[in-house]
């Protein structure tokens, strides 16, 4: 009974930090226009790609551990989730806050 309760419950929790990672840009992507910026076309795209990188990475780390072993699909997801953290750390380092926003 454990040995299927463990495996479940990491991807859960794998799981859950998809969603994490999911729920900042969509928030940004919903309340930056209401709150009155003006979004350059630029900053569009940064928006939608910060909430499509989630499901993407997501998506590409289940296909990846389809058919595996427990151990090798949990492996994928954590994968996936430290793939995602470095390209939403990249993104925040690199694309200049100012590009996004209309003067």
């Amino acid at each position: 009974m454990v040995r299927r309760i463990v495996p479940w419950a990491i991807g859960a929790i794998l799981t859950g930090l998809y969603g994490y990672a999911l729920v900042a840009p969509v928030g940004n992507l919903l309340y930056l226009p209401q709150v009155g910026f003006a979004v350059t076309p630029i900053g569009w795209f940064w928006l939608v790609l910060g909430v499509a990188l989630p499901v993407v990475v997501y998506a590409i780390a289940l296909w990846a551990g389809r058919g595996r072993s427990a151990g090798r699909r949990l492996t994928a997801l954590a994968a996936g989730v430290a793939v995602l953290a470095l390209l939403q750390l990249e993104m925040l380092l690199l694309v200049s806050t100012s590009s996004y926003f209309a003067a």
